[in-house]
């Protein structure tokens, strides 16, 4: 049974297809595109270090686990799913994230040949006490190479400054310290608590046919038991952990990141926060800002500084990264500058302007065969509608703009540093 999705606001529409397994699938075919993308995901990251079974006894595994087994899955007995992928002319890859873990190919022929290998691959685990220990190395490389990046240092700190219970304060590799701990048997007990049909999805879009797409779910998704699945809840505090951060690494000039902590969010509300936050920032911050211009000519800040927010399962957090001599400056202002929006908001205009903007860059997403790919299954994993991220953004209002701008705290914030050596 499928059942067609339509947006009035962006005129797109989608297929949604609930295979018996539990597997959800969302098509969205684009005509006139050469090639197809699809994303099989699974709701597993690094956040996931605690959880019960059917209601059981709490279970911890070791930090970097679900990264550690994003990389086993592509190896067979046989021949790895890089090998079986390249024979067809398709691309491949994976990504693990604090809330996620998802496996894609792009090609632009033989996608049902490729959607086989796609699904049987992610659901044929092979995991021996050699394969394990031989990749031990290449992650603990991996690790050390992130931890010599003044770019990633920066952000990671940031977040165990913000955040000291939830878990993204961790690395989602873990450490080399804690993959030490990880056994074929870790990666095959956790594949096979949170790998069930009923918490994936698969997420299709480009020059294909979705009967086709189909057939090839009917053919090859594995029925299994559904199980009752929770991540441990944690109690993350208001306040931020620390206030500041700071290391020495071999930089030219200081990076730094600034934070601004808010309360756990899921699914709509957190959508309605990132949408908000997005618009407010690039307001008060953006590259049209007074802020920005009046920092950048008196040579506090460079065309490296932009603000973001980001945003997953239970957290927001509206940040800032770039280069300065004076790092702190740079925060004070930004407390100033949004002390003086809160007594004096932002114009109706202003705000039009930047929603009209920011819609723009979720509208556009959809002329990009992988990027409407990545739209569909953020949005399945967290259990919106196919369109809601473009929808929430249209339908942005200028008095709710305001609540939240009220509700930022400007002093519940942490600055990261990163200083030269």
């Amino acid at each position: 049974m499928t059942e067609k999705i339509n947006s009035s606001i962006i005129g797109e529409s989608c297929i949604k297809y609930v295979h018996p397994c539990g597997v959800t699938v969302f098509m969205l075919p684009m005509k006139g595109y050469s090639t197809a993308t699809a994303q099989f995901s699974v709701r597993f990251g690094s956040q996931d270090c605690r959880f019960r079974i059917n209601g059981g006894e709490e279970i911890t595994i070791p930090d970097g686990t679900a990264h550690y087994l994003e990389h086993k899955l592509f190896e067979s007995e046989e021949k790895d799913a890089f090998a079986l992928f390249a024979q067809t002319g398709a691309s491949c890859n994976a990504g693990t994230s604090y809330d996620y873990t998802v496996y894609y190919f792009s090609c632009a022929e033989n996608f049902a040949k490729n959607l086989e290998i796609l699904l049987g691959f992610v659901q044929q685990p092979y995991f021996t006490p050699e394969n394990v220990e031989k990749e031990r190395g290449i992650i603990a490389q991996e690790i050390t190479m992130y931890q010599d990046s003044p770019n990633w240092r920066v952000i990671m700190e940031l977040l165990s400054g913000v955040y000291s219970e939830n878990p993204i304060k961790t690395d989602v590799a873990g450490t080399v310290e804690s993959i030490s701990q990880i056994t074929d048997k870790t990666l095959y007990d956790v594949y096979n608590a949170f790998y069930n049909p009923a918490n994936m999805y698969l997420c299709i879009a480009g020059n294909f046919d979705p009967d086709e797409a189909i057939r090839v779910c009917e053919k090859c998704l594995n029925e299994r038991k559904p199980l009752e699945l929770e991540t441990v809840p944690f109690t993350e505090p208001r306040e931020v952990a620390k206030k500041r951060t700071e290391l020495s690494m071999p930089v030219a000039k200081p990076l730094f990141a600034i934070g601004f902590k808010r309360p756990d969010a899921y699914g709509a509300a957190a959508m309605e926060e990132y949408i908000y936050y997005n618009i407010i920032f690039d307001v008060i911050f953006g590259d049209m800002s007074d802020f920005y211009t009046r920092m950048r000519d008196e040579g506090y800040l460079n065309d490296s500084f932009g603000d973001a927010v980001f945003k997953g399962r239970g957290y927001v957090m509206p940040y800032a990264v770039g280069e300065s001599d004076d790092p702190d400056y740079v925060l004070a202002e930004m407390k100033k500058e949004i002390r003086k929006f809160k007594a004096a908001p932002p114009t109706r205009e202003m705000f039009s302007r930047i929603k009209k903007a920011t819609y723009g860059d979720c509208a556009r997403a959809y002329g990009n065969v992988e990027a409407t790919a990545q739209a569909l299954t953020d949005a399945a994993l967290d259990g919106l509608a196919p369109f809601s991220k473009a929808e929430a953004a249209a339908g942005a209002d200028y008095d709710k703009m305001l609540e939240k701008l009220a509700e930022l705290d400007e002093e519940n914030v942490c600055l990261s540093v990163i200083r030269p050596l």
